[in-house]
C-alpha cells in the first residue's frame, strides 16, 4: 500500500470510520481505547495491526473518524521509494525533492537514551520518527485548511 500525503494509505482515508477500517483490511488485532489527559472528554482509539506494523487512530474530536496512520515497517512507499532505515539526512532529502518544503528538525533525545529525532512536514501532514539516527516510524496524518483549524478531508470514492 502506498502513502498518500494527506488522503491517507492506499484504499485507506482519512476520515473512515472505525468499520470502514475493518472493512478494507479485516479485524485489528487489538483495539484500545484512551484519555488523552485523564479526566478530560478527549478520547482516541487505536485499531493495532502488528503483522503489517501499522496502528489507525480515531479522535472523539473528530466524531471517531481516521486521523492519523503510525507505520512502524517496510512495505509502505512513499513517492514510490521504501523508505525504512533510511538515515535522516536521505529522508530530509528526499521530501524537499519531491515537495519543494524543508521539514522542520526536532531533537526528543533524553539524557540517557538512545538518539531519537524527527522530521515534521507541514505540507504532507507527515511526522517521519528516527532511532539512532534511521528511520523507525512515519505518522501520517490529514492535512488543514488555511486557518489551520478546518480539517481536510479526503473525498470519497
Amino acid at each position: 500500500m502506498q502513502i498518500i500525503p494527506g488522503v491517507g494509505l492506499g484504499s485507506i482515508k482519512f476520515g473512515f470510520t472505525e468499520e470502514g477500517i475493518i472493512n478494507e483490511i479485516g479485524k485489528p488485532d487489538r483495539i484500545e481505547d484512551q484519555q488523552y489527559i485523564e479526566g478530560s472528554e478527549e478520547w482516541n482509539r487505536d485499531l493495532w495491526y502488528f503483522q503489517r506494523n501499522l496502528t489507525f487512530t480515531l479522535d472523539s474530536e473528530d466524531d471517531f473518524r481516521l486521523g492519523i496512520i503510525s507505520i512502524t515497517g517496510s512495505g509502505y512507499p512513499l513517492f514510490g521509494k521504501e523508505l525504512f532505515g533510511s538515515p535522516l539526512r536521505l529522508i530530509k532529502s528526499t521530501l524537499t525533492k519531491h515537495t519543494n518544503e524543508i521539514p522542520k528538525y526536532e531533537n526528543f533525545t533524553h539524557a540517557e537514551s538512545e538518539l531519537h529525532e524527527c522530521l515534521a512536514h507541514e505540507g504532507t501532514g507527515l511526522r517521519f520518527w528516527f532511532e539512532s539516527g534511521l528511520l523507525s516510524e512515519i505518522q501520517c496524518g490529514y492535512l488543514f485548511e488555511e486557518d489551520n483549524e478546518t480539517v481536510i478531508w479526503p473525498k470519497k470514492s
